[in-house]
This record gives structure tokens, C-alpha cells and sequence, in this order.
């Protein structure tokens, strides 16, 4: 439903004096292929392959965080599905999604969709300076399957990454010393293909005041508090890529 709604709620904005949504689905063998589409701005050829990544917006300086299509496209192939888009500037966009087709009941379904995905092991470094914070994310990462090393200073998690070679970080964006955007970027120059999730209490900061670089490493963007499936679901997409 969350892949849906984002898809919703994009094809809203992209309409802001009205237009006309339709959404479409059909059983083609064992798969469903559901077509969302809309009447709105479209999409300039140009950067119709970047809408998939994450921090990418066609929207307004704070008019949202760029996650919400990145998002959709986890969740879709978490789920063993596709997601592809054709658009015309001035015309319109179609979203069109594949996924096959549950065998289980309705109540297994709503099981598996608020079961958290599991890791196998995986390094996670979380770098935060609320001790709160890193006991309760160290903790919740060690519960869903993974390893965990907790840094409280964003200059000591330089360090740290040389030594333990994780493969993922969590850090917040806000930190004294250095700020998370900078300690990315510091951790880039060690490591270029580093995995970054970056953790603020700030919805609406998003990727503003990040530059083009260090956006390219960053895998998604979580709000704290987290729960365990939020963090679970970003934590395996962020991974699988």
C-alpha cells in the first residue's frame, strides 16, 4: 500500500490545477500488472532514468525529501516485482508495476507485510551522537540479523570504518565536530562505493545542503524515531543495490 500511495501522492503534486488519475490492473498468468497513471506535468526525457534514485525530486526546494519513488522501487522488488515509467513532457506519466501473484491468504499477506527483513550478518556502523539513540539503533540492528558498532563521534567513525570495513553506515545528519554530510564525504574518499543511510529527527531537511557527490552514496533516509520494519525494509534495499 505505501508503493501505491507514493505513486498517489506523486501524481497529486504533479497535477496542481487538477487532471485525472487512472488506475488500471489485470492477471496476466501468475503475475499482476497494475497501471498508475496521470494527466500531470510529465517528465523531461532527460531525467526520466534518475527518478528511481534516492534524493531525486522534480518537486520545490522543501517541497519533499526525494524518497518517496526510491522508496517504491525497494518495496516493489523486495517484493520480487518491477516498476518502470514512460513519460511525456506536458502530457503525462505512466507507472507501471508487475508483481506476482500472492498463493497465501489475506492473513498471511498482512503477516509477511509487517514481518521485518531479516540481514545475515551484515557490518552496520552507526554513528550518532545521542547515546540514546545509538543504544536503542544498536540494539534493534543486532535484533534483525546484523553486526553493530556504535561511534558517537562523527570523527572517530572515520577511523572506525578503516578498521571494521562495514557495509552499511547509519548516521545522523546533525553532529558537533562534523556534520553527517561531511563525514560522508570524508568516508567517500576512503571508500567510494560506501553505502550510506542517513538518520535526522528533521523530515524536511532531506537532501537539502548535500552536494551532488555524497548524494550519489546516499541509499535512503530515515526519521527517528525508526521502528524496527522502516528500518529493516531500508536497511535490505540499501544493501541489495
Amino acid at each position: 500500500s505505501q508503493a501505491f500511495m507514493n505513486l498517489f501522492t506523486n501524481a497529486r503534486d504533479a497535477m496542481p490545477n487538477g487532471g485525472d488519475l487512472t488506475v488500471k490492473a489485470k492477471k496476466i498468468n501468475n503475475k499482476v500488472v497494475t497501471y498508475v497513471i496521470d494527466t500531470g506535468h510529465g517528465i523531461e526525457e532527460e531525467v526520466i532514468d534518475k527518478i528511481f534514485d534516492p534524493f531525486f525530486t522534480l518537486k520545490e526546494v522543501g517541497a519533499g525529501t526525494g524518497l518517496g519513488l526510491s522508496t517504491t522501487h525497494g518495496i516493489v522488488e523486495q517484493h520480487k516485482g518491477t516498476i518502470t515509467v514512460t513519460s511525456k513532457a506536458g502530457k503525462g506519466t505512466s507507472f507501471k508495476i508487475i508483481l506476482p501473484v500472492s498463493k497465501g491468504k489475506l492473513e498471511r499477506i498482512q503477516e509477511i507485510k509487517e514481518k521485518p527483513v531479516r540481514g545475515s550478518g551484515q557490518k552496520i556502523l552507526i554513528v550518532d551522537d545521542e547515546e540514546s539513540v545509538l543504544d536503542s539503533m544498536s540494539n534493534l540492528v543486532k535484533q534483525l540479523g546484523y553486526q553493530a558498532k556504535a561511534i558517537s563521534r562523527s570523527t572517530e567513525a572515520i577511523s572506525a570504518y578503516k578498521e571494521w570495513a562495514p557495509d552499511l553506515v547509519l548516521i545522523d545528519r546533525n553532529m558537533p565536530e562534523m556534520d553527517g554530510a561531511h563525514c560522508i564525504a570524508n568516508l567517500l574518499k576512503i571508500d567510494p562505493s560506501a553505502k550510506i543511510i542517513i538518520i535526522s529527527g528533521y523530515e524536511s531537511e532531506g537532501p537539502n545542503g548535500i552536494d551532488d557527490e555524497v548524494r550519489q552514496a546516499i541509499k535512503g533516509y530515515l526519521i527517528k524515531p525508526c521502528g524496527a520494519t522502516a528500518l529493516s525494509s531500508m536497511v535490505f534495499q540499501a544493501l541489495a543495490n
